[in-house]
């Protein structure tokens, strides 16, 4: 008999009788998985104890079934001159299942003769093998423990702070064209509680209940009137707020430039248990409203990101809208960058935590008529990313010129500034992470598909005029800062060139000043009349 079967057991000695080859005494030492987020990208990894160079497993049987190692960096002179056992490895793939279950009995036994069994068992490894392993182990799952308690220590909620429960209850705050369709589709829903509205303009409240507190939907040559609205009054200052109910679903069609200043109304009641929805054509606006208002990672409400693509018009009054095309509303769940490095291990989201952002989705996925849809971040930018583009690209260049869309297409120059805008904005989405997780997302941001797209919807707008022409003419504040401003700060976080979105960018700012300061110079004329 060979000597490592020799090998006798003493009072530190344990046998490996665990699954996967990890012994019995170290199973209750091992952590949850984890996940190892580089810039963004998540990708699942092996348990800790296969991670492990060093972790011991079952021996292979001699046979064509398994071939052994050209090499062993742990081999035993006893078990290279006995050629029946071969050197213990680490299991991979390609490792038979009844090899990665445990002690395989020997070739030569086909039988499974009972004291073959337990001398095999007994020699798998001998103690003086394996005590620098076990050490090395056992550090190495102290260590993976040690992170575990920390992160849970970071994530854990404040002492009294009452748990999630799952609410119906919608909030909306909007009075754009998105916020009124969405609000209506919202109030025909007979299984969830009526809409609350939220309005933060005084003289808009008043005009909402001049107006028989409904909202109206005209289609075709209908029109449909729903009630089932409840409108609440948000003072600018929180102190003279009637409630500080915890709002746990918020749905924000504002501007870009208007959402940060309308949610620090409603900051009080927006905590952990909130998730907020922002439906508007910018990007970046989650990142500001946690850097504003929610720093603190245990106290951070939930964010979804949206996209409305129907086509609507105004109606006859204020709380009235038209639908000239039906759409989709595309969601997708923000996850926030973390800093301090490319690498970031955090553990999987709390079970809550995630259960409030998907009973959202589902309740938006569940009404008829918004026809929404829940996608991947890489798949949720393909949809927005045109939109997006165009309003970074042409809104700019429209609001410089001082012209309206039609005469951007006639204008050559005008055309290849687009072209050079266009491709410095492909190349930088190329390389932003998230792209690294779709190949369709870069291949549509590298291809010439995103500048036909963005000339297509240049040609459909004909004689329109920019809104953020309009803006920058009478000196209000736009979203630029949530258009070419978030790009050119990407750009520079993936070290890609964004010269001329970042010129193009403060040459609009420049404007807005110049119109600015000029209506405020304005000194209006006193007559007669008006004395």
């Amino acid at each position: 008999m060979s000597r490592c079967y020799s090998a006798q057991k003493t009072s530190t000695y344990k046998p490996w009788n665990g699954p996967r080859g990890l012994p019995v005494h170290l199973l209750g030492t091992l952590g949850p998985m984890k996940i190892a987020s580089i810039n963004q990208d998540t990708q699942p990894l092996r348990p800790p104890h296969l991670e492990c160079p060093v972790a011991p497993v079952a021996l292979r049987p001699t046979g064509r079934e398994a071939q052994p190692p050209a090499k062993s960096p742990e081999d035993v002179p006893a078990r290279v001159q006995d050629g029946s056992v071969e050197p213990a490895v680490r299991p991979s793939e390609d490792t038979p299942a009844t090899v990665r279950a445990g002690p395989v009995v020997p070739a030569e036994d086909p039988l499974g003769d009972k004291a073959s069994t337990n001398q095999a068992r007994d020699a798998v490894p001998a103690e003086q093998e394996t005590l620098g392993e076990l050490d090395r182990i056992q550090s190495k799952l102290t260590l993976w423990n040690a992170e575990e308690r920390q992160a849970q220590a970071r994530l854990q909620l404040p002492v009294g702070m009452p748990a999630f429960k799952p609410s119906d209850q919608i909030h909306v705050m909007g009075l754009d064209l998105a916020g009124r369709y969405i609000a209506h589709a919202l109030a025909g829903c007979e299984t969830i509680p009526p809409v609350r509205y939220l309005i933060h303009r005084h003289f808009l409240y008043k005009q909402w209940r001049q107006a028989n507190k409904e909202l109206t939907l005209y289609r075709d040559v209908t029109s449909i009137a729903r009630r089932r609205v409840k409108a609440e009054y948000i003072p600018e200052d929180p102190a003279d707020s009637r409630s500080n109910r915890v709002i746990d679903n918020l749905l924000v069609t504002l501007p870009p430039a208007e959402v940060v200043q309308a949610i620090g109304h409603i900051r009080h009641r927006l905590d952990h248990r909130s998730t907020i929805c922002l439906v508007n054509d910018g990007l970046g606006v989650a990142e500001a409203l946690i850097e504003a208002y929610f720093p603190n990672e245990s106290r951070r409400p939930i964010f979804l990101l949206g996209h409305f693509t129907a086509s609507l018009g105004h109606g006859e009054s204020r709380f009235s809208v038209r639908e000239v095309q039906p759409g989709r509303l595309y969601l997708s769940l923000f996850s926030p960058a973390k800093e301090g490095g490319r690498l970031n291990i955090k553990r999987h989201p709390p079970l809550e935590r995630t259960a409030r952002a998907t009973h959202f989705i589902r309740l938006l996925t569940a009404m008829p008529g918004l026809n929404a849809t829940g996608h991947p971040m890489p798949d949720f930018l393909r949809y927005k990313l045109p939109t997006v583009a165009f309003r970074t690209i042409v809104d700019p260049l429209a609001a410089l010129l001082d012209c309206r869309y039609s005469d951007l297409t006639s204008n050559p120059y005008a055309r290849q500034l687009m072209d050079r805008l266009i491709g410095e904005l492909s190349r930088l989405v190329s390389r932003l992470p998230e792209c690294r997780q779709s190949k369709r997302l870069k291949q549509f941001a590298l291809s010439s598909s995103l500048r036909d797209e963005v000339f297509h919807k240049l040609m459909l707008r004909r004689t329109a005029d920019s809104k953020l022409r309009v803006q920058v003419g009478r000196g209000w504040d736009t979203d630029v800062n949530y258009l070419s401003g978030y790009f050119v700060r990407r750009g520079r976080e993936v070290r890609a060139s964004v010269t001329a979105l970042d010129s193009i960018m403060w040459a609009v700012k420049a404007k807005q000043v110049v119109a600015m300061e000029k209506q405020q110079g304005e000194i209006p004329f006193e007559t007669e009349d008006s004395a």
